[in-house]
């Protein structure tokens, strides 16, 4: 049943996916060289995030709406309309935080609609989750705590949580942290779940992040120490829900040096884009669209 029902999903977007493929690269029309285009696309209480970079296409979960049948790809449509609006034709890395059909459940199929056989897909366990396995094409590979892998511009450090030989992947806590850099800005990834020891053995490293993606959708509990909330230090914080005012509250509560720019999924579709300087951000945004955003005060020193 899984299966028919990613096959279904991808005739749905097959004439979209086509199109794209014969046409000239959308993201590399709009956007300069150089220019970083992270998309937090709205999917209702579910993580999706693309990452574009020249050429450079990465995905972080981009799983269902929680709320919905998890045998359901059909439900999913919003995403697949946004990466077709958004030219995307092929996909180099996924990175899937932890095996919650929220973060998780388009793996398969999006392998199978925009994968290559150089399409790598990290998880957090050994193996690939096995209601995923196999995957259609690429390869699946663990990432660890430690780990630090190059990614075309980008740097990619994972920060939690701290390993276990046999981690399953179906918990909150087992939920990938890692911070990405892209020259001089940070984004830090959370899942569902930053532990309290990613502080301790990561202090520097999570030292004043541009753009954090606020763990477990904004939703209680909060799984983010007001610790290092404040050692976090964002300039934007992204939630992939729609309780805004519970990270707003939470956010008072720790009185940060400056009080970061807050989007959710209320704000629709959002875009955050930057050189690897300076950093602009834009929310309510259609698909196909790639809007310059507005500029960000630098973070004050």
């Amino acid at each position: 049943m899984r299966r028919f029902w990613a096959v279904f999903s991808v005739a749905l977007c097959l004439a979209g996916v086509i199109s794209c493929a014969a046409t000239e690269d959308r993201q590399t029309r709009h956007d300069p060289a150089g220019i970083l285009r992270l998309h937090m696309i709205d999917i209702g209480c579910g993580d999706a995030y693309m990452l574009t970079v020249d050429d450079l296409v990465l995905l972080i979960d981009c799983g269902t709406d929680s709320t919905e049948p998890i045998a359901k790809h059909i439900n999913n449509k919003p995403l697949f309309e946004y990466l077709t609006a958004s030219g995307i034709d092929h996909v180099d890395v996924h990175i899937v935080t932890h095996w919650h059909n929220d973060h998780c459940y388009n793996v398969d199929t999006l392998a199978e609609m925009y994968g290559t056989k150089d399409l790598v897909v990290y998880g957090t366990t050994r193996e690939l989750y096995k209601d995923l396995d196999p995957l259609p094409v690429g390869t699946y590979r663990q990432m660890k705590d430690g780990d630090r892998l190059a990614v075309g511009p980008l740097d990619i450090l994972c920060v939690g949580p701290e390993y276990l030989e046999k981690r399953t992947g179906t918990h909150n806590n087992d939920s990938l942290n890692f911070i990405l850099t892209y020259k001089d800005i940070k984004f830090f990834f959370s899942g569902d779940y930053v532990h309290w020891s990613v502080l301790r053995r990561w202090k520097d490293e999570l030292a004043d992040i541009d753009v954090l993606d606020f763990p477990h959708h904004g939703l209680k509990p909060l799984y983010l120490t007001k610790d290092c909330m404040k050692k976090i230090n964002p300039r934007v914080v992204m939630i992939t829900g729609r309780s805004r005012g519970n990270v707003q509250e939470f956010i008072k509560d720790c009185r940060l040096r400056k009080k970061p720019v807050v989007l959710s999924v209320m704000d629709g579709n959002a875009q955050i884009i930057t050189d690897g300087a300076s950093l602009r951000v834009a929310s309510h945004v259609e698909a196909g669209e790639f809007p310059d955003g507005e500029l960000l005060p630098p973070r004050e020193q």
